[in-house]
């Protein structure tokens, strides 16, 4: 297995390949956040981020992004994360990809950015301890959470722009950050 990170337009065969895959997965709208991988979401990335398997198969996409509404040296990881030819709803352990996706991302991120703090978000409850077991378990990453509900996009009107976070790096940075219990 390998994953690579790049800065988005730094390499034009990946991203072309990440954009294919990109567009499959919005052409799956049997899937209910199909949506999130319209080109709209690209004007937040900074890189991207395939993982392959032993055959060089695509097996996980995600992003790095960076939003207005964060404080400044946080970035989301595992963005827009999606598998091209895997349907799991809920599994029950967490894929070697993901673990990789994540690790490859943060080194990116320490290498190429002034990263304080870097967060994984989800809008759905009860992940986060899943998430946190099993990156410690399989990677011996250990992640902090907190009980608060941050602003991921703009537009705080909208419950799903509100979500929980597992981060590592600069916790003070939290209080920067429009949040809600």
């Amino acid at each position: 297995m390998k994953t690579i990170t790049w800065a988005i337009g730094s390499n034009k065969d990946l991203d072309q390949l990440f954009n294919k895959l990109r567009e499959q997965q919005y052409n799956r709208q049997d899937h209910r956040l199909w949506n999130n991988y319209s080109t709209d979401f690209l004007q937040y990335v900074i890189a991207c981020t395939i993982c392959y398997d032993d055959l060089d198969n695509p097996v996980m996409c995600s992003t790095i992004s960076s939003r207005d509404c964060w404080p400044n040296r946080a970035f989301r990881i595992l963005n827009r994360l999606w598998k091209p030819d895997q349907r799991i709803k809920f599994p029950r352990v967490m894929s070697a990809s993901f673990g990789y996706s994540a690790i490859s991302q943060i080194d990116w991120l320490k290498n190429n950015t002034d990263c304080e703090l870097y967060f994984i978000s989800r809008q759905t409850p009860n992940w986060e301890k899943f998430v946190i077991l099993e990156f410690k378990r399989q990677f011996k990453i250990e992640w902090s959470s907190t009980t608060n509900k941050y602003l991921t996009c703009p537009n705080e009107c909208d419950d799903s722009c509100w979500q929980t976070i597992l981060y590592q790096g600069n916790s003070q940075l939290l209080e920067l950050w429009k949040h809600r219990p």
